[in-house]
């Protein structure tokens, strides 16, 4: 009887022994602003009623949101070298947005379907000498303003001043993605 129960107190200090002690630790990366995905979380950013856009972004189209590492990663600030260790020390992270400067899309389209055989399109969006050119030639004789139409309307003509029309946040934004090769691009052959 005193065997048996020596066996079972030797297999319970064996498996009590061979189970692995998990335990929270630490992962210290290089910089705050390098970190992947899910080892950051971010305030939602405040949106623009007026431009519904970021409300801090600007000409460069990156606006600061301030974000904390998750919990277990410690991180050095890029600015001041501090190390963020924990999840109420927070640091600035850049993001895209679209820099608006108060040129409505809809106003340009109006402008451009009614009197744009006039130039006030143009005129609208900061290009004189295109709107009286317009103005001179009643709209190049109506094919301009058709034109202009059609680039307003597709947003390839922007506002003079670089920035990009006010649209309403679900409105008919188009992102155009360059393609560009660089020695990451490679081609499948069949």
């Amino acid at each position: 009887m005193l065997c048996y129960l020596q066996i079972v107190c030797l297999i319970l200090v064996v498996f009590v022994v061979q189970i692995p002690t998990y335990t929270a630790t630490s992962v210290t990366l290089d910089y705050c602003t390098k970190l992947q995905i899910g080892q950051y979380e971010c305030e939602r950013p405040p949106i623009d009623p007026q431009t519904q856009e970021i409300r801090s972004c600007n000409k460069s189209e990156k606006a600061p949101i301030k974000c904390t590492p998750t919990l277990g990663i410690q991180c050095k600030d890029e600015y001041n070298n501090d190390l963020i260790v924990d999840m109420v020390t927070t640091f600035t992270k850049y993001v895209d947005c679209r820099y608006t400067n108060g040129y409505n899309h809809n106003t340009a389209l109006l402008l451009s379907i009614f009197l744009g055989w006039l130039g006030v399109d143009r005129f609208y969006l900061g290009y004189p000498a295109i709107g009286l050119l317009k103005l001179s030639t009643f709209g190049l004789c109506g094919f301009g303003a058709l034109a202009d139409f059609m680039l307003i309307a597709l947003q390839v003509v922007l506002p003079a001043d670089g920035s990009n029309y006010v649209i309403d946040y679900y409105g008919p934004r188009l992102t155009v993605t360059p393609v560009r090769l660089n020695e990451d691009t490679y081609y499948h052959y069949k």
